[in-house]
């Protein structure tokens, strides 16, 4: 398995809103699990390329919530 993902979690502005972007993560196909530990986020991919697709959604995913892009860098 491939390590992680890790970014700065986002602050979020409710139980929904950490909800709702948990749940967008989650269905990105590439996604298989998301883990917050203390201030950082987990973000383990699925074996495999990551296609066009899912490097789109990661990528409007980070900058909806102001994450730190670099981490998406390698996944080209």
């Amino acid at each position: 398995m491939a390590d992680p993902l890790i970014v700065r979690a986002p602050m979020y502005h409710s139980a929904g809103d950490e909800a709702a972007f948990l749940g967008w993560l989650k269905r990105i196909r590439a996604v298989s699990a998301v883990s917050a530990r203390g201030r950082d986020l987990h973000i383990q991919l699925r074996g495999g390329p990551v296609s066009r697709d899912e490097l789109s959604e990661l990528r409007a995913c980070f900058h909806r919530y102001a994450l730190d892009t670099s981490a998406l860098e390698g996944l080209r």
